[in-house]
C-alpha cells in the first residue's frame, strides 16, 4: 500500500487561507465531522463508511488534517439531504483536506456538481493510476 507523503504542511493546488475558521469537536469518520455549528460533511470527497476497507485510515487522517479548528468554503449546496453542512476543508493553514484524501488514495472525489470537482476527479484518477492508498 503505497501513501503519497501529503501532510498539513505540503501546498495543495486548492488553498483557502481567508477562508472562514470553524471549531472541530470531533471526527466521526473519514469525511464527517461535529462542529458547535452541527455535522459537517466534505464537500468534494467520499471516503468508505465506518467498517468498509480503509475507514479506519481516513478517519485518523482526517483527524490529523483538521485539528482543533480548520477552516471550511461552501459549494453549490449548503447541506445534503440529512442536514449536515456541505463544505469544502481546509487546514488551519489554508491547505484542502478534500485534494489531500483524494490525493493518498483515502477517497473518491465528488464527481456531480461543485466548484473544484473537475481538479478533484483529476486526483482521483491520478491516484488510482498510480495505485496510491487503500481503495484501488
Amino acid at each position: 500500500m503505497l501513501f503519497l507523503a501529503a501532510c498539513a504542511t505540503e501546498m495543495t493546488t486548492l488553498q483557502c487561507l481567508e477562508c472562514p475558521e470553524i471549531e472541530v469537536i470531533r471526527v466521526i469518520d473519514g469525511d464527517t465531522f461535529e462542529t458547535p455549528d452541527g455535522e459537517v460533511r466534505l464537500f468534494g470527497v467520499d471516503t468508505p463508511e465506518l467498517g468498509q476497507r480503509c475507514s479506519g485510515t481516513a478517519k485518523r487522517r482526517l483527524e490529523e488534517l483538521l485539528g482543533e479548528t480548520a477552516r471550511y468554503q461552501i459549494g453549490p449546496r449548503t447541506a445534503d439531504p440529512y442536514g449536515k453542512l456541505l463544505y469544502y476543508m481546509y487546514t488551519e493553514t489554508g491547505q484542502s483536506i478534500d485534494e489531500v484524501l483524494i490525493s493518498e488514495g483515502l477517497g473518491r472525489a465528488w464527481f456531480k456538481d461543485g466548484q473544484h470537482k473537475d481538479h478533484l476527479v483529476g486526483l482521483e484518477k491520478e491516484a488510482r493510476a498510480n495505485g496510491v492508498g487503500c481503495l484501488w
